[in-house]
């Protein structure tokens, strides 16, 4: 019976590491790298001001139509995007999930401009509620923890690491300072 508990442990264990290390891995690198920042620029857009008010007096039914549609497109591009990585078509699945990215940073941009009206609808926000409640209890998770103390601590080593050797700038303002000087020796070498 013991080995038993211990085999379910390591089953739920292993699954929530999983777990978090895809979360971690979709909010430092898909979140924060792309799709935030087009989430903000569709927030920003002042194409999107006549589209806003048209969604804000849509019949709720036809919203919640418009939003499921546009969220299962997205999740049906990150399913492709899967399977073309599994079958070895990398560079698709790269393209398939960039072109991703925009349609659940719109997702996204709708849900937070319609949430009052969708969460009229009690199975959504009875879902919506508990998957808050999944990502918060990913977030608290000892392992969740760790991993992002231990990344924190890197990146603040990387930091450190990068003013040591380039400066307050960086490396790329470093590599431009380079090259500006260099360029005319090396143009100079070429032309000889």
């Amino acid at each position: 019976m013991n080995n038993n508990n211990n085999t379910k442990l390591f089953v739920v264990k292993t699954l929530e590491s999983i777990l978090v290390i895809g979360y971690i891995i979709f909010e430092e690198v898909v979140w924060n790298i792309f799709a935030q920042p087009i989430f903000q620029y569709f927030k920003s857009l002042i194409v999107l001001e006549p589209l806003s008010k048209t969604f804000l007096r849509m019949n709720r039914y036809l919203l919640l139509t418009v939003f499921i549609f546009i969220l299962l497109l997205a999740e049906a591009m990150g399913l492709l995007a899967g399977y073309c990585f599994i079958e070895g078509y990398f560079m698709l699945g790269g393209f398939v999930y960039v072109l991703k990215v925009p349609v659940a940073a719109f997702t996204f941009w709708l849900f937070d401009l319609t949430k009052t009206q969708l969460m009229t609808f009690s199975w959504l926000k009875t879902a919506y509620e508990w998957l808050l409640s999944i990502i918060d209890k990913l977030l608290n998770s000892a392992i969740h923890v760790y991993i992002k103390t231990r990344m924190i601590a890197i990146r603040q080593k990387t930091r450190q690491i990068i003013h040591l050797y380039f400066g307050e700038d960086g490396f790329i303002v470093s590599v431009k300072s380079h090259y500006k000087v260099f360029k005319p020796y090396v143009v100079q070498f070429f032309k000889n």
